[in-house]
């Protein structure tokens, strides 16, 4: 039963509504965006934090309180500070490693490409873009890696409005068509 309501036009529709919806503010605003992310992954860990808090100081009266649960409020209580105060440097992070991936691909196929030249191979063009382009890219997440991440952000919302209207278009021109022709 749940299987066939989500295959149904009108949960279709609503479904592409939705991703509209979301995919619009990540697309025009990525900055406030990519920043309340982080404000909600920091609300997340500080209520972690409160309630690893709230036990320590419970089983501080029995005397059987946990260095544990102290250092699972100041970990995560730390993280929500930061996040909350420097919100780019979180979003920053994942370009960043990206990057240095990146990297670490393109120059460990420097070696590849130097052979395909010696060796003047037909495979030299595809090696060498293989090469030049994960290097490329590894240094402009790495170097601008905060712009990198307001740029992913923006081609997440493309890539969601994209789907949602798709799927609101099929839906519409399904919903048109002959009962017979319908898709099960």
């Amino acid at each position: 039963m749940t299987l066939q309501f989500f295959w149904s036009r009108t949960a279709s529709v609503w479904i592409a509504l939705l991703y509209m919806l979301l995919g619009i503010p990540l697309l025009l605003f990525p900055g406030i965006s990519g920043s309340v992310f982080v404000w909600t992954l920091a609300a997340g860990a500080a209520a972690y934090a409160i309630s690893h808090l709230w036990r320590y100081i419970q089983d501080r009266k029995t005397e059987q309180a946990s260095g544990g649960d102290l250092f699972l409020t100041i970990l995560p209580m730390s993280f929500a500070i930061f996040a909350i105060l420097w919100p780019q440097a979180i979003l920053s992070f994942l370009p960043l490693v990206l990057g240095a991936l990146l990297l670490v691909d393109g120059v460990g196929k420097i070696p590849l490409v130097i052979a395909a030249v010696r060796a003047k191979s037909a495979i030299l063009v595809p090696l060498l873009l293989s090469s030049l382009i994960p290097t490329i890219l590894g240094v402009l997440l790495v170097v601008n890696p905060f712009h990198a991440a307001r740029l992913v952000i923006m081609i997440f919302g493309a890539a969601l409005v994209a789907d949602g209207v798709s799927d609101l278009i099929t839906a519409l021109m399904s919903q048109k068509s002959p009962p017979d022709s319908q898709p099960l």
